[in-house]
C-alpha cells in the first residue's frame, strides 16, 4: 500500500516535470517571438518617423476651408 502511494508520488512528479520542461519551451518561444516583433515595431516606427520628416506631418488644414 505505502509502495503504491511513492510510486503514484512518482509518476506525478515526472509528469510535472515533463509539463514544466514543456512549458518553458513555449516560454521561450514567446520570448523570441515577443523580441522579434519588437524589433519590427521598433523599425516600422523608425521608418514612419523617416516619411514624416521627407513628407512632413501635414495632418489636414487646421483652418476652415473658404466655402464654410
Amino acid at each position: 500500500m505505502e509502495e503504491d502511494r511513492v510510486v503514484a508520488l512518482e509518476v506525478s512528479s515526472a509528469y510535472h516535470d515533463d509539463m514544466l520542461k514543456e512549458l518553458n519551451g513555449v516560454i521561450v518561444q514567446q520570448q523570441k517571438q515577443i523580441d522579434e516583433l519588437d524589433l519590427r515595431l521598433k523599425r516600422m516606427s523608425q521608418k514612419i518617423d523617416n516619411l514624416v520628416e521627407v513628407v512632413g506631418d501635414d495632418t489636414g488644414p487646421s483652418e476652415r476651408p473658404p466655402h464654410y
